[in-house]
């Protein structure tokens, strides 16, 4: 009857207008979140492990001896593409478009990490992950281990009062960036 008939139109006006919106949109938007932390703890050094003692050359495995938590920076970008022209059969219509919004996220960290007894000549290497650390667009400082030197000025900055280290030779790194090294402290 005439109220079936109704029925069905509106059925098929909702039907048509959903399916039309999923085609011929005219605009729609997209997030797209990078991988990210979820935890930001640095590692932790071990307590009460021996300094050595370097005379020549030598290869060390350095131990973490102050580090803050980790840096996150996060990035955002907006991007609009157009797909087109198009729309109903009659060719009419202007094109879809698509907002997508990226995210993504950076990690830095800072830390000391102490080497031998010092003094020592030079640090010549730097090595991490078993590969070699290029350390030209790197802020890197190296301390001989005198007993005269003094405490470094990031440390400084983040505790206030802060140890020099005297007779310990050490690198700090500040703003190590850890993408290539799976977002941890290589």
């Amino acid at each position: 009857g005439p109220a079936g008939a109704i029925a069905g139109r509106l059925i098929g006006a909702l039907a048509g207008n959903a399916i039309d919106q999923t085609l011929f949109a005219t605009h729609s938007q997209r997030a797209v979140d990078g991988p990210r932390l979820a935890d930001l703890d640095v590692m932790a050094s071990t307590a009460g492990a021996p300094i050595p003692r370097v005379y020549g050359h030598a290869r060390l495995a350095g131990q973490v001896i102050w580090a803050t938590n980790l840096e996150e920076v996060v990035n955002t970008s907006t991007t609009t593409t157009s797909t087109g022209g198009g729309g109903k059969s009659t060719g009419g219509g202007g094109g879809s478009t698509v907002t997508t919004t990226t995210t993504t996220y950076s990690y830095f960290a800072n830390l000391a990490v102490g080497l031998s007894e010092g003094p020592i000549g030079a640090v010549l290497r730097v090595w991490a992950d078993g590969k070699l650390l290029d350390l030209s667009g790197l802020n890197v400082r190296i301390y001989t281990g005198s007993e005269d030197q003094t405490p470094d000025p990031l440390i400084v900055a983040k505790e206030g009062d802060a140890p020099a280290y005297r007779g310990l030779a050490y690198v700090v790194f500040e703003r190590l960036p850890l993408e290539n090294f799976g977002n941890r402290i290589p």
